[in-house]
């Protein structure tokens, strides 16, 4: 977690149509196809909106989430994100589901599985967060994730978020392009930061124009080419499942991809699971029944994880702190928990096996 000051919504912030946003933008410029350009470009929108908290996401059509950028969460926070978390990410459902330009406000995006995700995340790293979401190749969506701890976003900010969307957009296929060119030149540092590093690229031909290599070190990527390369000349885009969990998936460049105009993407990638299917009321449920938890211990587990601390339970429930305390107390003592955070985790494990035995049982698709 950055132990920086954030910014407050009243304090100085980079204006939209001043010389300082134009000199910190050039610096973005410059960097435009090098590895430096999601960090400068990810402190110039926190700048503008006001945040020194930060995250550059990289949501992939198969693969789980990586963070390019992280000025905002802790090692802890990342590896519990990565054990499974990041199931319940709204962004990660919505770069799957609708990848185009947008900008998000993540608590619009909350529904009852996200409910108790935020409410603790929240309470480890992010109070309210922003983000402006373009698309890559590859399936590949970049968020460019804006936080705030302790202060919500206003109106004003998303505006000026929506005013920025198609500069992010703009640059940002510009880098990529630098990216596949300077890979066709041979250089292909910059771009490992974006993509996983098992990829390649075909001419409107069919014919390789270049690969990874891990690509290329990969022999079952390597055979299952020219059945890759007969589907694709079929037209459009594909993928095909390989043995140990791979995926191959392509689609079709543009016409001013300058690496190879018409050509193909191929980029393999492991199949990890995806958006859970499960809600929040059903994930709680079987919670409660696994750990046979009275209905006034259900109750305050689902209160406290829509964040509410002890007072407020006792108001909701019209008992006594206290005895809301002692309640607390005899629930920890049963699930073997000490704090709010271990019963989280708890909780998601449970929610994570629910939705396992679903999909074994064909109720629910796997991800």
């Amino acid at each position: 977690m950055s132990s920086q000051m954030e910014f407050s919504p009243h304090s100085s912030a980079l204006a939209l149509d001043t010389p300082e946003l134009l000199a910190e933008l050039a610096k973005v410029v410059v960097l435009v196809g090098k590895p430096g350009f999601y960090d400068a470009l990810s402190l110039l929108l926190a700048r503008v909106l006001r945040c020194k908290r930060r995250l550059v996401m990289r949501y992939s059509a198969y693969d789980k989430p990586a963070f390019l950028i992280n000025a905002a969460l802790t090692e802890e926070g990342v590896s519990f994100y990565l054990a499974g978390l990041y199931r319940i990410d709204p962004l990660h459902r919505l770069a799957r589901e609708s990848p185009g330009p947008t900008v998000v406000n993540l608590r619009a995006l909350m529904g009852e599985i996200e409910e108790a995700y935020f409410a603790e995340l929240f309470k480890m790293a992010i109070f309210d967060e922003l983000a402006i979401m373009v698309p890559a190749y590859g399936g590949v969506t970049i968020a460019f994730c804006c936080d705030r701890h302790r202060v919500r976003f206003e109106q004003q900010d998303y505006e000026r978020a929506q005013a920025l969307l198609p500069m992010v957009d703009g640059l940002h296929k510009l880098h990529m392009d630098r990216l596949f060119s300077k890979v066709g030149d041979g250089g292909s540092e910059a771009i490992t930061s974006s993509f996983r590093n098992q990829f390649l690229v075909l001419d409107r031909r069919a014919k390789v124009v270049y690969r990874t290599e891990a690509w290329a070190e990969n022999s079952m990527a390597a055979a299952a080419l020219p059945q890759i390369s007969g589907r694709i000349a079929d037209g459009g885009s594909g993928s095909l499942l390989l043995e140990g969990q791979q995926v191959v998936h392509w689609e079709t460049l543009p016409d001013d991809f300058t690496l190879a105009p018409q050509g193909t993407l191929v980029v393999l990638e492991q199949r990890s699971p995806g958006p859970l299917m499960t809600s929040g009321d059903a994930a709680l449920e079987a919670f409660c029944s696994d750990h046979n938890l009275t209905p006034r211990e259900a109750e305050i587990v689902r209160l406290s994880f829509l964040g509410l601390p002890n007072a407020a339970i006792a108001k909701q429930l019209g008992v006594s702190v206290g005895t809301v305390k002692n309640h607390r107390w005899r629930l920890y003592y049963k699930l073997d928990v000490t704090t709010e955070r271990e019963l989280f985790h708890l909780f998601i494990s449970t929610l994570l096996s629910v939705e396992k035995s679903k999909v074994m049982e064909g109720e629910a698709p796997p991800g």
